[in-house]
């Protein structure tokens, strides 16, 4: 099982590659213009993208917080005690306790809490800045960061949908339904990274280089894939100098993402004594994360499903099927014209996050592939896009209950 599965993900994985060379070769030395967008139609009244912006402000959140709330009330069969319950899930858990340490104590250059380095630093800095105002509150920065982040990422990507695809509501619906959306709600970087990445993908389509190159740096400075923004801004840069035949300087702004990560590796650099010590401290306990070939890692996780039966169903499971889910919306965008700048994007994005040897958080990562959502807008077959958003529907209400039962979901 594991040989067949290490050969099926590493075929999709050269086939995107593949096909996305074939088409981003001739775009790039200029035999061939840019592929106009298919069936690109001014969405219906009714759809979501045509909300009034404070509604689609709301609206990701609401259905995040319900399922929090009722996934509690089935779990302990009445109301009363969920807002503790849920601070507790929302704060403590996982990744938040770096995060607060982080904001609070700054990077230890010793000692137990010294491995906090493998975090960047713009979340738990702005949970310093708000926290500060807010009495020292640090946890409640966290969570107000990661809310208003999420909910002003669903009016980008609105817009973002408006322009990329025939059916922006399922854009919408797709990115609302995520089964593991819910930990944008408390102290983890989910919502800033969201808005910062479909941000910088806006401001790269609409060829505002400097805000662009900015957001990429910011959003390098906030998770590992936000480096990857270089790659669609790099492409889009230099597809628009082939196109008008003339270059400017501004296209260098496309570079912005590695500024950020070399803001990152001096952080490194000032509190560990090396530029890449988080490379060491991701290596070892309690993480044990090493780069390795994607193939690798999803035929390992039918060997973590055998050893873990216990936690198969909250971690392994879903990180096993989601690639295969992930690589074919990517393909489907691919012949449904996705443009290629978005398709580079979701296909390193993919690639970056399956190439982490013991992965145990991909399905929280794979949050922030902006590509599988432009995807499902472009799907034709409408009782495929209903199937896809219906069964987000139900994993997001069974994950959400799981979640605040407290299972390892990570």
């Amino acid at each position: 099982m594991q040989t067949l599965l290490w050969i099926v993900s590493t075929a999709l994985m050269l086939t995107l590659l593949g096909l996305l060379a074939l088409r981003a070769l001739p775009e790039l030395l200029g035999v061939k213009p840019r592929l106009p967008g298919r069936s690109i139609i001014a969405p219906a009244r009714f759809s979501p993208a045509n909300w009034p912006r404070p509604m689609l402000f709301l609206a990701p959140l609401g259905i995040l917080w319900l399922g929090a709330f009722f996934g509690y009330a089935a779990l302990v069969g009445r109301p009363d005690g969920f807002f503790r319950h849920f601070w507790e899930r929302f704060t403590t858990a996982g990744d938040s306790y770096y995060y607060k340490f982080i904001a609070e104590n700054g990077y230890a250059s010793a000692g137990e809490n010294v491995n906090a380095i493998v975090f960047y630093p713009l979340y738990p800095l702005l949970m310093r800045g708000l926290g500060t105002v807010l009495g020292g509150r640090t946890a409640l920065a966290g969570m107000i960061v990661s809310q208003v982040c999420y909910g002003l990422s669903s009016v980008v990507l609105a817009e973002l949908a408006k322009k990329e695809c025939s059916h922006p509501g399922a854009v919408l619906a797709a990115y609302w339904l995520y089964p593991f959306g819910f930990f944008c709600l408390g102290v983890f970087t989910e919502g800033l990274f969201l808005l910062l990445a479909i941000l910088g993908l806006y401001l790269i389509r609409e060829r505002r280089w400097l805000w662009a190159g900015l957001v990429g740096s910011l959003c390098a400075l906030t998770r590992t894939q936000g480096i990857l923004l270089l790659l669609p801004g790099a492409y889009c840069a230099w597809r628009d100098c082939r196109e008008k035949k003339r270059w400017s300087w501004k296209y260098l702004a496309a570079a912005g993402p590695f500024l950020g990560f070399g803001v990152y590796l001096g952080v490194n650099r000032a509190a560990c004594g090396s530029f890449f010590a988080y490379q060491y401290y991701e290596s070892i306990a309690p993480w044990w994360q090493t780069p390795q070939w994607l193939g690798d890692t999803v035929a390992q996780q039918v060997d973590m499903i055998l050893q873990y039966p216990g936690i198969a169903d909250w971690i392994y499971w879903p990180q096993l099927v989601l690639y295969f889910i992930a690589a074919a919306l990517l393909l489907a965008g691919y012949r449904r014209g996705l443009d290629t700048a978005w398709l580079l994007y979701g296909t390193a994005y993919l690639g970056m996050c399956y190439t982490a040897s013991w992965l145990i958080s991909g399905c929280r990562y794979m949050l922030g592939c902006v590509p599988l959502y432009l995807a499902v807008g472009r799907l034709k077959n409408p009782g495929l896009r209903a199937l896809i958003l219906l069964s987000e529907l139900v994993l997001l209400a069974m994950y959400s209950y799981f979640y605040m039962q407290g299972q390892a979901i990570m």
